[in-house]
This record gives C-alpha cells, structure tokens and sequence, in this order.
C-alpha cells in the first residue's frame, strides 16, 4: 500500500478536516482543525479541496516513514521538521519517495502544525467528517490519536513542481493576540462596569485548555447571575463561569451549556488563539456582526476555489 506508516504519533496527532457541521442537534460535536488558516494553506498548497482529510500535529513529536511515494505539504508552527535528519521549512511541498522518514521536534512558536498529502488521506468518513473527535471515539483512525504502527494510506503522487508559500502570507504566532467579538443578548447580565473590566483586561491563557476551549486568567468578571438555562453554544463562545475568568469555547465545545456568554470571538479569530501558547496574552475588542460575518465569508472565498 502507498502511503505513512506512524513511527511516533508524538503528543496528539490526528486526523481533521474543516469539521462536522449540522450534527450539534445529536449532541456531537464540530471537531476539525483547530487552524483552517495553517490547513487551508497546506490544502492550497497541494491543489486539494479544502475539506480534505490531513494530519494534525499538536505540540510535536509526529515522526513517520514513507511507503510508496507522496508529495505532502507542511504548515503551521515551526516544529523543527527534518526529512532524513535533515532540517526542512514550514508552508512547503516536498516530494517523499520509499523510505524516507519525516519528523517532528517541538513547537517553539505555535500550538497546531499540519501536514497534508496530495488528495487526502483515505479514512473512513463518520456523519459527514474525517475528522477525529476523541472524546466521541469518531473519525479519523479508530477515532483515537495516531499511534506509532498505524498506517495512513493515500494514492500515489508527486508534483513536478516545488511550491511554497509566499513570506507575506506566513502567519505570525504572536505572544500577544486581540480577539475580535460579537456581543450576544447576553451582554445585559453584564453591568458596564464588569463590560470594562472584561474589555480592558490583557488575559493571560496558562495552557489550561485543549480542542474544547481555552480558559483565560485576568481580573474576574462577575455577570448578574450565576447560570441561565442551558442553550446551544456556538464557536467562539466566551462563557463567563462562577470563578470570573473567561473560557473562550473551541472546535470540540459541548453543544450546550449553562454559564452567562457575553459574546462570541469570530472565526478567523479563533484560528488565531488556537495558535498561543502558555504564557500568551489575549486581548478583546467589540466588532459589529456585519463586520464579522463579512470577514468569514472573506476567510471562505478564499479558500474554497
């Protein structure tokens, strides 16, 4: 069979696509890569459809051997990725051939990397995804995090020509993010003085997070009320809990939930804060859901020709 036989699965690696969408009504959740930014540049880099099945990397430690050949495209936090011992670049396309082993050190800058392959990694599909959702067992390779033995079959290929991304296009992974957000109805079980509070506040996120949120330190934020009825919870969510600080709700959030949100972080944005690591600063501003929703259609004409 043509394709990468897992030699580290590193710290989690796994299969992700652009999502599950429409299945929040059953209680799944969305799932797919935590980055569309770093995955949809991969999936350009390669002539992929963007919605096309590829390796998540998240911290490092991802190694694997070639069977075959392949041409696989790198993107996302720097890993110090070597080809044969030998160091290589991020935002590329390197043809692979019988043998060749690919690894992946530790991320310095950056959170998520992506490896993709001409076409796509061929798993199965679980209610319209590849993606893998752990906590669901679903997608991916047995719905788990890749394992060292595991085989990701994918056809044959090679591309006569080098492609990479151009250096204005490289995405800088700050230390210091601004989060763009859309205040919800929910905004009047915050008084203006919690509103400033909230809004003038450099959050620092701590690591105490994963694909289902990340949770934000700073000066607390009291809403009027310690819970409303549970509701559907949508990406970018920021519920404020009883202890003040702020979660800020991810790619694999729970469908529904209890705490006061005062808004909703856009999407590219939250590809953004994906991206930080322990010890990055976070900062919020209001924007206008006009302005929102015309950023997201912007992110998705691009990526989708």
């Amino acid at each position: 069979m043509n394709g990468l036989k897992i030699l580290n699965g590193g710290l989690q690696s796994s299969i992700q696509d652009a999502g599950r969408i429409g299945v929040s009504d059953i209680g799944l959740t969305q799932s797919g890569a935590m980055d569309e930014l770093a995955f949809g540049y991969v999936q350009m880099l390669l002539g992929n459809a963007f919605n096309t099945a590829t390796v998540e990397i998240a911290l490092g430690g991802l190694s694997f051997e070639v069977k075959g050949k392949v041409c696989i495209a790198l993107g996302g936090a720097d890993m110090g990725c070597t080809i044969n011992g030998k160091p290589v670049s991020m935002w590329e396309t390197y043809n692979l051939i019988e043998g060749d082993t690919l690894s992946f050190g530790f991320a310095s800058h950056g959170h998520f990397a992506y490896m993709g392959v001409v076409g796509g990694f061929q798993t199965p599909k679980s209610y319209g995804s590849f993606s893998t959702s752990i906590k669901e067992s679903l997608g991916g390779v047995e719905g788990r995090k890749l394992m060292a033995g595991d085989f990701l079959a994918c056809k044959p290929s090679q591309l006569k020509d080098k492609r990479y991304l151009k250096k204005e296009f490289i995405p800088n992974y700050d230390e210091e993010v601004h989060l763009r957000l859309v205040l919800g109805y929910q905004e009047a079980l915050f008084d203006e003085v919690q509103k400033e509070t909230f809004f003038n506040t450099v959050y620092t996120y701590k690591g105490e997070g994963d694909r289902m949120g990340y949770r934000l330190s700073g000066e607390k934020v009291v809403p009027k009320v310690n819970g409303i009825l549970s509701e559907a919870i949508c990406y970018g969510a920021v519920q404020i809990p009883i202890h003040g600080e702020p979660i800020v709700l991810l790619k694999e959030r729970q469908t529904i939930g209890g705490y006061p949100k005062i808004g909703s972080v856009i999407c590219t944005d939250c590809f953004k804060l994906a991206q930080v690591k322990a010890g990055g600063k976070v900062r919020f501003r209001v924007i206008s859901q006009e302005e929102a929703q015309a950023e997201a259609q912007a992110f998705y004409r691009f990526f989708r020709f």
